[in-house]
């Protein structure tokens, strides 16, 4: 691998002059292009790296936030499982209780009807008795009012003596 320690071997590298051999500008030239486009690669890749390094670590905390989210979320749905089963529950109960509650209120209320009506069939004989009473002796006063009048208009009168003054009242210190 190509680490700076090679890279300055390269920059520093001389080669033995012979004749006819390439231009040692030329060639000096090449590989300082060379040397600078080595130590920006390596430049690169340690970046690369770096930035690699980085996102492997980003993973890794992301893997384990979603094993704990999904350890979260399981759990979730467990507790609403277990709510929404003691919801029914209780509405069930509930339910269960307004029915009872309700079948005793219906039970007081025909009870009480059923009293109200002996109560209403015996107060309605009485009154009827009563008034059957009342008609009776309402009855025996007209008869007895009508033979009252008979009897007075089958009366003769005589006219009555003239009613003399009152004596006069004393006076007060009399």
């Amino acid at each position: 691998m190509i680490d700076q320690g090679r890279i300055e071997e390269l920059r520093h590298l001389e080669f033995s002059r012979v004749f006819r051999g390439y231009d040692s500008k030329e060639v000096d030239d090449l590989v300082s292009k060379v040397v600078i486009e080595l130590s920006d690669l390596l430049q690169t890749c340690r970046t690369q790296g770096e930035r690699i390094s980085d996102l492997e670590s980003r993973y890794e905390s992301l893997k384990g936030k979603e094993v704990l989210l999904s350890a979260a979320l399981l759990d979730a749905h467990k507790s609403a499982e277990t709510v929404r089963e003691s919801a029914r529950k209780e509405a069930d109960q509930i339910i269960r209780e307004a029915e009872l509650s309700a079948r005793e209120v219906v039970a007081r209320g025909e009870e009480r009807r059923r009293r109200v009506q002996e109560w209403l069939s015996g107060t309605r004989e009485e009154w009827l008795l009563e008034l059957a009473r009342i008609r009776g002796e309402v009855q025996a006063l007209f008869e007895s009012l009508e033979r009252f009048d008979s009897h007075w208009q089958s009366m003769e009168w005589t006219p009555a003596p003239p009613l003399s003054p009152p004596d006069p009242l004393p006076e007060p210190g009399e």
